[in-house]
């Protein structure tokens, strides 16, 4: 073990302080090397990260940093941030500070996704009789018929949570909607008001087609957030 020199003619008290400070100073000296190592071993590891299994990998491997995917929809997630993500290349990086941390995003792959959006009025069969569904049936068809508003007979009739938003699904892809439901979208023109019954299931809706469906890009990101004090190297290395 390395041993301070001998200083002749220090006070005790001097002397103590000193070594005190050589110490701190060979501690410090000892922690940037490893983690100059910590960094250097992570940049490598990040480089990797070229599709969703190996961001995966990279998430297990790197439990400590808390990593995350995520998917961007350029429709929904319409802000700055998203934006400033969809202009980047796939394999490239993008970083945000904020006062607390600073987030390190590493686009994985910027998919075309083909989208439906429709509302809907949803009667359950489970819970009323085929002779009331029919009947209310008939009081929207003839409320629409009048000039009523879809969205606001949605919110008063429709049995399914989306009611509040005036039965409007918002941009979906197929696997997030039954065969049937979807069929239904293909087969009909935009703007037109039709039904779909699956009694199967006791299901019933009220549709109204309101876009023409389309591809709409979806990012698949990988997100790192490191705390500001500890980890402030880690992204300029990255980058």
């Amino acid at each position: 073990m390395y041993k301070l020199p001998q200083i002749h003619g220090l006070k005790s008290n001097t002397f103590i302080m000193i070594k005190k400070y050589f110490y701190i100073v060979l501690l410090f000296c000892f922690s940037f090397s490893f983690s100059q190592t910590d960094i250097k071993q992570l940049k490598k590891d990040l480089e990797l990260v070229t599709d969703i299994k190996s961001a995966k990998q990279f998430i297990k491997d790197n439990p400590k940093l808390k990593a995350k995917v995520y998917t961007y929809n350029e429709e929904k997630h319409n802000n700055s941030l998203s934006e400033k993500l969809f202009s980047k290349n796939v394999g490239a990086s993008f970083e945000t500070k904020e006062q607390s941390a600073n987030t390190l995003y590493k686009i994985i792959c910027i998919t075309p996704t083909l989208h439906y959006r429709a509302s809907y009025i949803f009667l359950d069969g489970k819970k009323l009789t085929i002779s009331k569904i029919t009947n209310l049936h008939t009081v929207i068809m003839s409320k629409l018929n009048s000039g009523k508003q879809f969205n606001h007979l949605a919110g008063k009739y429709s049995m399914d949570r989306n009611a509040r938003k005036g039965g409007d699904l918002g941009w979906f892809t197929s696997n997030k909607a039954s065969k049937e439901f979807v069929n239904s979208l293909k087969e009909n023109n935009v703007n037109t008001i039709f039904n779909l019954d699956l009694p199967e299931t006791k299901k019933h809706y009220i549709i109204n087609k309101t876009h023409q469906q389309k591809n709409i890009r979806l990012l698949q990101v990988l997100k790192i957030t490191f705390e500001k004090d500890k980890n402030k190297r880690l992204i300029n290395v990255f980058n």
